[in-house]
């Protein structure tokens, strides 16, 4: 007879057959393995008087303390850091409730694009028409949720399946449950004590240093304000909302239409049109390739270019410098030193990324965060990830140049970590509050990791993503040997695509995206199912 069957037969006694002691005595045995460590909560409610008051005392001890946190955003970052909050373990030192908060009707963030509308300028999230992501699925996806690596379908796929795999992502792990769909952050306050305020030898506050956060928000449907107070908060709203536009002096004497990347949708609206598109990187040599089709020439500025380079029906040109007062634009000199002036140009399309904002917080609230438009720079941050000054306020999903999928399920496992033990009471993994300050002010003078840096540049990680995962795993307590495989295949996967991509020309054939891949964690490598590429070859 097995425990389970033992137990069942125990309860089904009348306690005048079976005594109440013997009962008593088998539930609370420290051999008896289905309830260890769980006797008091499995227990029936006519026994537990009879639990020797130590053993009463231990299974209520046991019991972690629960945590209230919020999410902002349901996009990619969002659901990561839901699913590492809401993770269980019998080694779990604090229990969490997590709630989300999304302003639009269901999951996916920027790849939940907006419906076709008959205006570009009504258009305010960039996915369009045609995407197709410029990374591989298989380095795309979540660790704990694979994806692809067959060759039966292309591994370059469109915004449509990105979504549907976010959606499956949610379901599989029922983070919707914790959703709040249509519901506007419009406030979040720290909620600081002045009892516990006292600064140290170096004017910082350490009393203060893990409050509680209150948000406020507007919930769509009955346009009624709520508000909750959390133990902390991972604001995850993404930052491709509010399009980056430089100043470029004359501007106001364009005689035609001047957009954003983020208003573009479909090609058909620039047939027969001479567009400018200025910024060369992602998003602008897609578009420049996609207008290029159905339009008489496509301008493509490039602030790296030194030299007019012709590509089918698109024309690579140098920095754009200014727009003279008959609507002429003027390119900055080429290796002749000579400025190119082009006139007749109709459209003028800025693809020149975005800024930060995050709406719910301004200069009028508590949280000091820095944030201005055009610098591209969050500060004070610690690791770019949390607020240096009160750490109950992460920012998942902030570094550019990189994969993100992977790295904000990397960020938010780190985040977790922090949270769990703070709020167990046991030594944290975060330095101290002089320490993380002073950190974060030489990452946001540093102008990145690169030189010379710029301010635009902080968040940029490109190659040094990797490191920075493997520091953030470290900190966060998960890093082995299988997370080290897992981020040197991503590394190798990134290469290759940016290899083949890098290949390809403004005005050319997509090829690169036609590669189907498939990954080998336990090699580190990968190896390519299917090419058009000249120069393919598996690792």
């Amino acid at each position: 007879m097995n425990y389970t069957t033992l137990f069942a037969l125990l309860l089904s006694t009348s306690p005048s057959i079976l005594p109440l002691s013997t009962t008593a005595a088998f539930l609370t045995h420290p051999k008896t393995p289905f309830f260890a460590g769980l006797r008091h909560s499995f227990s029936p409610p006519h026994l537990r008087s009879h639990m020797p008051p130590t053993a009463a005392a231990a299974a209520e001890n046991h019991r972690p303390p629960t945590k209230q946190i919020a999410v902002i955003g349901a996009g990619a970052a969002g659901l990561a850091a839901a699913r590492a909050f809401l993770r269980r373990s019998d080694r779990d030192r604090v229990r969490f409730e997590v709630t989300v908060l999304e302003r639009r009707p269901s999951v996916g963030g920027i790849w939940d694009r907006d419906e076709p509308s008959s205006s570009s300028s009504s258009k305010r999230r960039p996915m369009y028409e045609n995407l197709r992501t410029n990374l591989p699925k298989e380095l795309m996806a979540f660790r704990e949720f694979p994806w692809g690596g067959d060759g039966a379908e292309e591994s370059y796929v469109t915004h449509r399946k990105v979504r549907r795999y976010l959606e499956s992502y949610a379901d599989e792990f029922r983070l919707k449950d914790c959703i709040r769909f249509g519901c506007t952050v419009e406030r979040l306050t720290v909620l600081l004590n002045p009892q516990n305020s006292s600064d140290d030898d170096n004017g910082n506050n350490d009393n203060n240093e893990w409050p509680r956060i209150s948000l406020q928000w507007k919930v769509h449907d009955d346009n009624a304000q709520r508000q909750q107070t959390f133990d902390a908060v991972c604001i995850c709203n993404g930052h491709y909302a509010l399009p980056s536009i430089p100043p470029l002096p004359g501007l106001s004497s364009f005689p035609g239409p001047v957009r954003h990347a983020i208003e573009y949708d479909r090609p058909d609206e620039y047939a027969h049109k001479t567009v400018l598109c200025i910024g060369a990187r992602a998003s602008g040599t897609d578009i420049a390739r996609e207008i290029g089709s159905v339009a008489n020439a496509v301008y493509l500025s490039d602030s790296t270019c030194r030299q007019r380079q012709h590509f089918g029906n698109v024309v690579l040109l140098p920095r754009t410098t200014r727009i003279d007062d008959g609507g002429a634009v003027h390119f900055s000199a080429s290796t002749n030193d000579e400025e190119e002036v082009i006139q007749g140009i109709d459209v003028i399309i800025f693809c020149s990324g975005y800024d930060y904002d995050f709406p719910f917080i301004n200069e009028n609230l508590n949280l000091d965060l820095q944030f201005a438009p055009g610098e591209r720079r969050v500060r004070p941050l610690y690791e770019q990830l949390w607020h240096a000054k009160y750490p109950s306020v992460s920012f998942i999903g902030l570094p550019h140049s990189v994969v993100p999928f992977p790295l904000f399920e990397i960020q938010a496992n780190a985040v977790r970590t922090a949270y769990e033990l703070q709020f167990a009471g046991q030594s944290g993994i975060l330095p101290s509050l002089s320490e993380r300050l002073e950190a974060a002010e030489c990452d946001a003078s540093s102008g990145g990791p690169e030189e010379p840096g710029r301010v635009q540049d902080t968040h940029y990680l490109g190659p040094h993503q990797w490191d920075y995962c493997r520091r953030l795993a470290k900190l966060g307590r998960f890093y082995d040997a299988s997370l080290e495989n897992y981020i040197a295949t991503n590394k190798e996967l990134y290469d290759c695509s940016g290899r083949e991509r890098k290949a390809m020309v403004p005005g050319g054939k997509d090829t690169y995206r036609q590669t189907r891949f498939a990954r080998d964690d336990d090699s580190r490598s990968y190896r390519i199912l299917y090419s058009e590429m000249s120069s393919a070859q598996s690792v």
